[in-house]
């Protein structure tokens, strides 16, 4: 029964180390550890166990029946903290009238160039490398012969978007190699 005890004391809370059990309950630190090596507890120390952690002393003592009172619920400071602070930007917001804060992701970035919809509204290699470049502020090189779309009637939708990254890969690393005229 005893290491069923100390397992369920340990859930209940939540694998909590010996010392913040130690302080959660009052007792001393030396105190807890015994009862992880096999000792139970006084009672009057199993209700401040079923106390601070909301379970119910039956579970405590025995693992069977509902492990939280009924109605009571664990206590998690982390999201009672941050419900909390929603609550008070909610109400400074309404004091200053300001609406619903809409969620407008990175602003400080432009948004990338959208190659399956490139793929999808041009069908053209050449067409799509030029739409990107031209997306990024460059020419797109004639002078290269990329071999990277021979069959492309033949690919599937997702080959040709592969394909198409491939050689913007290969152009980008040879344009930054290339020296300059």
């Amino acid at each position: 029964m005893s290491d069923g005890f100390s397992a369920r004391l340990q859930v209940a809370f939540d694998h909590a180390s010996m010392a913040e059990i130690a302080r959660q309950i009052h007792v001393p630190h030396a105190t807890v550890r015994n009862y992880f090596q096999g000792r139970m507890p006084a009672p009057e120390v199993l209700i401040k166990i079923a106390n601070a952690t909301n379970v119910s002393l039956n579970w405590l003592l025995t693992g069977t029946g509902e492990m939280y009172i009924p109605g009571a619920q664990p206590l998690d400071l982390g999201q009672m903290l941050e419900e909390k602070i929603a609550e008070i930007v909610d109400r400074k917001l309404a004091r200053h009238q300001i609406g619903d804060v809409q969620e407008l992701g990175r602003i400080d970035e432009a948004p990338r160039f959208d190659v399956r919809a490139a793929v999808e509204n041009l069908g053209d290699p050449h067409r799509v490398m030029s739409e990107w470049f031209h997306y990024e502020g460059r020419e797109y090189p004639q002078d290269f012969g990329v071999v990277f779309f021979q069959g492309w009637e033949t690919y599937s939708p997702d080959e040709k978007v592969e394909a198409v990254r491939d050689a913007k890969k290969v152009l980008d690393r040879t344009l930054r190699n290339k020296p300059a005229k």
